[in-house]
């Protein structure tokens, strides 16, 4: 049957949103939080981490650094030689960076003794005369010190292996200027650089480009790399230890091999060779996409340092003692992103960090197939605040690497790009970008890749790159469809609303699926109002319509929730993985901290933890996300999170606001609590973030008459912390942070709606309480909770008793594969025993066959049916609905068979 879909009107409503903004303050978590210690500690004001105005007037050309390093006495005796081209109208002086800390001897010009100052962190060298646009100029200047040491990573670092020195740089974004003199900006690249280390003779140096020789005697060696690949001052690297080394080899161009070499620690060699064991298929699988490997002529490689992430030096990536397939992927797909093509200012690090985990899926769609590149892109949403450009008085180190915006959001621009061009366009853009002589081996800006884009696909994309990378937030879509039967035709009026009221209404193309007996059909519509309803005539009535299924818009869909029960008390979700927190979180579980003597059903977002789970919990009804008709039965949900291993994911993918609207009560307790919080939470909760998104907490006092500040039992690390005054007058804050900030920090707050949700009076509570809730004293939580579940949420012992006798209570209730023509399986899953019929109905309501009628125990049960009726005939193509019904209770879905 043929299937067209005429779109033959759009009526527009257009609402008046407020289009109000908040200036309000994460690839993997590993080089992100690396790369923010790293910036962290090298206390570099900002002032002092911007261009010079002397700086815009020379262009580095080449730098030739020779380093002494003595690890004993932890100090560096050096040179370094800038020769630059003048491109200011005159020029007689040139300013380069170098910290206050170290020395310098002196400095020479076009080698003659000339006259510097060093101040403010800059070196000022006298030119001894006014050089003209286009001359040519050459400084070296002589300096000795030991780089500030840092209680994390950052710059320039002495440290011990096994006994053994351990030198290493991590120079991103302004740590360069820790240990050698240089035009510190990224715009800047310098054509190429040598670089010639001396250190003991028993220590190896792994750095940029390729070995050009290793000379000295038996106490010191001098090993000269040379890099002769544009490269910016952040991603010359130096990595120093007695390494053991080994190579592999890849075609890079045809015919011809490049070295893939490994420096890895003595020790670590059997367990560096599994991890980097598909290097070599991902330069060849990244080669195809993006285009030929960027230094071909060179290497690429790994040298491990001390630390658990990685970090992306040009040809020689800097990599912890262990690492995922993920991290190497993300760090090697930097070559091309990053390294290649530099964010021209940190302001535009998406370009960097939001490609090359976009890589780390695209790694997984061609290796895993599109399933897992699916997962892995909702592995990485962000529906928090922020916009993905760092605005210049943001960019600090926390904010240059934050984990949602820089890395996530990113990734999803990048995703949702090729959603909107096709993938054919898509992957041609990379390749342009990549080849494109305004960028390749230079710099790039936002505005520098929107114009590639639409050079290469012929479109206005102004829209979509303004709203992504310059504002805040996502759509928050509200789907409505009608049908009528029109003579012989099916006229379908869908109408999508955006009801974010906090950010601005987004352009752009929308899928429609529209799903019949014998199939579905996607429809493309161009989305661009508040509020826009489509017209749609086919030749058969649509069964239902879904807005984007597959995924290709980072959105939120609102999901009509049914009128609940809200009959079943307290739903406790745990969402902190067993097996990575182990005995202190059991400990939690044993001592009732999460919710004390009150009745509670159990949900998990995870597989249970070896052996048992804690005797003080009943046995979980469910796992992963949860449904709206879970949710319903629930007056209140406690939700115990961490962000680790997934639980986010479940927590966004359950409709936890749909919930609070309808006068569900709601404790939120995790750390990372900003990720928890989308544009919608936040302004319901009515709190403004403050400080970074990852802060430790040093105490959390009470600041709620009755309720008991909280001692912390471990590490309060990885905390959001908000503003202790809020946006919702009827917020109050129930505790606060008092030693860490200038002012004191929210850590707990609860908002009772003045008109409760729409099924429930008093309902519609939000309590959040930030820290990990597992470190926090369990007497003081419990005391706490107790107290907002009998105060606030007036719950009583109302729960259900795990020995009663229930006629069902439906856990688990999916049919899957849905639609199906074989066969399809019921998942079916109670909390106690009882008495059920499951039944397969018509659309006309009449019981076509029973699955099963009787005594169920408690636990999880799978029944499949083949399509057929009680006498094992075939029944037609169509809807039919699976109940189960019990004693005063009735639940069913829609299963949909075709041929």
């Amino acid at each position: 049957m043929g299937r067209f879909a005429i779109v033959i009107a759009v009526v527009v409503i257009f609402s008046n949103l407020v289009f109000g903004r908040k200036q309000v303050d994460g690839i993997d978590g590993k080089e992100m939080l690396a790369k923010q210690e790293a910036a962290r500690f090298q206390k570099i004001a900002l002032a002092n981490a911007q261009q010079t105005e002397n700086q815009a007037d020379y262009d580095v050309r080449y730098y030739d650094i020779h380093l002494n390093i003595f690890p004993a006495t932890e100090q560096i005796v050096g040179s370094v030689e800038v020769d630059a081209d003048v491109v200011g109208d005159v020029l007689d002086r040139v300013e380069v960076n170098l910290l206050d800390n170290m020395v310098v001897d002196s400095v020479r010009v076009e080698n003659q003794t000339a006259t510097f100052t060093h101040a403010n962190d800059l070196v000022t060298a006298l030119l001894g005369r006014s050089y003209a646009s286009g001359e040519k100029v050459k400084v070296c200047i002589y300096y000795h010190g030991s780089p500030i040491q840092s209680v994390g990573l950052g710059g320039f670092g002495f440290d011990t292996y096994a006994g053994q020195p351990m030198i290493w740089t991590l120079s991103q974004p302004f740590g360069a200027r820790k240990w050698w003199p240089c035009k510190d900006i990224p715009a800047d690249k310098a054509d190429s650089v040598d670089i010639r280390v001396t250190v003991p003779a028993n220590l190896v140096v792994a750095s940029n480009g390729l070995l050009r020789s290793v000379t000295g005697s038996l106490d010191r060696k001098t090993y000269w790399w040379h890099e002769q690949y544009p490269i910016v001052t952040y991603l010359v690297s130096l990595a120093i230890h007695p390494y053991s080394t080994f190579s592999d080899s890849v075609e890079v161009i045809e015919g011809r091999n490049m070295p893939i070499d490994y420096y890895v620690f003595p020790d670590q060699v059997g367990q560096a060779r599994t991890d980097y064991a598909r290097t070599k298929d991902m330069i060849a699988l990244l080669s195809d996409l993006f285009g030929p490997y960027p230094f071909h002529e060179e290497k690429y490689g790994h040298a491990q340092f001390l630390n658990g992430g990685g970090m992306e030096h040009q040809t020689i990536t800097s990599l912890g003692s262990s690492c995922s397939e993920y991290l190497v992927v993300h760090e090697l797909a930097h070559q091309w992103w990053g390294d290649m093509v530099t964010c021209r200012d940190f302001g535009h690090i998406w370009l960097n960090e939001g490609f090359a985990v976009y890589s780390e899926a695209l790694w997984d769609e061609f290796q895993y197939g599109g399933e897992q590149y699916r997962d892995t892109m909702n592995r990485k949403r962000y529906f928090g605040p922020g916009t993905i450009f760092v605005n210049e008085n943001e960019r600090e180190a926390s904010r240059i690497f934050d984990g949602g915006l820089s890395y996530h959001k990113g990734s999803w621009v990048l995703h949702m790009l090729r959603h909107v061009v096709g993938d054919t366009t898509f992957f041609d853009i990379l390749r342009s970008y990549a080849s494109d002589l305004r960028f390749s081996y230079g710099t790039a800006t936002t505005e520098g890749f929107q114009q590639v884009c639409e050079e290469v696909s012929g479109r206005d994309l102004s829209d979509f790159f303004h709203q992504w990378i310059y504002e805040e937030y996502y759509p928050h879509y509200a789907l409505h469809h009608t049908t009528q039967d029109s003579g012989g035709h099916f006229v379908t009026r869908v109408r999508v609303q955006q009801i974010q009221t906090n950010t601005v209404v987004f352009h752009m193309p929308v899928d429609l699926r529209f799903q019949f007996v014998g199939g579905d059909t996607t429809m493309v519509v161009d989305n661009r109002l508040a509020d826009q309803t489509y017209r749609f005539v086919f030749d058969e009535q649509p069964v239902d319509v879904a807005l984007d299924p597959e995924g290709w818009i980072l959105k939120k869909v609102v999901q009509d929730f049914p009128e609940p029960s809200f009959d079943e008390g307290i739903l406790l979700v745990n969402g902190v993985f067993w097996h990575s927190y182990g005995d202190e979180l059991r400990s939690a579980y044993e001592d009732r901290a999460f919710w004390g003597d009150f009745t509670i059903t159990f949900w998990d977002c995870f597989t249970p933890p070896f052996g048992e789970y804690p005797s003080s919990l009943p046995f979980p009804i469910g796992q992963g996300w949860i449904s709206t008709d879970v949710l319903g039965r629930f007056s209140s949900v406690i939700w115990v999170g961490n962000d680790w291993n997934g639980d986010l994911d479940d927590w966004l993918d359950t409709p936890i606001f749909e919930y609070l609207n309808a006068g569900g009560n709601l404790l939120l307790m995790t750390r990372m609590g900003q990720k928890f919080f989308d544009a919608v939470l936040s302004s319901y909760l009515g709190i403004d973030w403050e400080e970074s998104q990852y802060n430790t907490l040093n105490n959390c006092v009470s600041a709620y008459p009755g309720f008991a500040s909280m001692e912390l039992r471990g590490q309060q690390s990885y905390n959001a912390v908000f503003n202790t005054a809020f946006d919702q007058p009827e917020t109050i804050l129930l505790f606060q942070e008092t030693e860490s900030f200038s002012e004191n920090r929210g850590l707990g707050a609860w908002r009772k709606p003045q008109n409760g949700g729409t099924y429930k009076a008093d309902g519609g509570q939000f309590v959040f309480i930030s820290g990990r809730p597992y470190r926090y004293d369990h007497d003081d939580l419990r005391d706490n909770v107790e107290s907002i579940l009998a105060d606030f949420f007036h719950e009583g012992e109302t729960g259900v008793a795990e020995d009663a006798e229930v006629p069902v209570s439906l856990g688990l209730f999916a049919s899957y594969p849905n639609p199906f023509n074989s066969e399809v399986r019921v998942d079916l899953s109670l909390r106690q025993s009882g008495k059920l019929t499951l039944s397969i109905y018509n659309l006309l309501g009449q019981r076509v066959n029973v699955l099963h009628q009787g005594r169920l125990e408690g636990g999880r049960h799978l029944f499949t049916w083949a399509g057929d009726d009680r006498n094992g005939r075939q029944l037609p193509s169509g809807v039919y609905f699976c109940c189960v019904e019990g004693a005063e209770l009735s639940k069913s879905i829609k299963i949909l068979k075709i041929q």
